[in-house]
């Protein structure tokens, strides 16, 4: 039943559309393949939920250059956040942590596991 209770909010988040958005992301998934996509949206949030040590930070992706995907050890997913004012920090997030973007294509989803890189820049309108 537990398992259950965790499953439920977690499908949902899978069902959030993603938010129309002034993101561009380029992303390169571990094939080597690149990926532009519009707007993201990871666990249902337009934020990326990262821990250092026991707290917990929301982080927007308009403050992020870059995320890139350092290595996986169990169910933790070890990740390098480059701000756009120059700070990059390595961060803790799950490693199955869910993320939507929307492409010529369609609704693009992955893992953030899957990934190498992702780019994001902020479009001025």
């Amino acid at each position: 039943m537990r398992r259950w209770l965790f499953l439920i909010p977690f499908l949902l988040s899978m069902a959030e559309p993603v938010k129309d958005s002034k993101l561009r992301v380029e992303l390169e998934d571990k094939d080597g393949l690149k990926h532009s996509l519009r707007g993201l949206v990871c666990n249902g949030r337009d934020n990326l939920r990262v821990r250092e040590g026991k707290v917990e930070y929301a982080v927007n992706f308009s403050s992020l250059r870059a995320i890139e995907v350092l290595g996986q050890d169990g169910t933790q997913l070890k990740v390098r956040l480059s701000f756009k004012d120059g700070l990059s920090r390595d961060y803790l997030i799950p490693a199955n942590t869910y993320c939507k973007g929307n492409s010529q294509t369609g609704e693009a989803g992955f893992y953030l596991r899957d990934t190498k890189t992702i780019f994001i820049k902020t479009e001025e309108k």
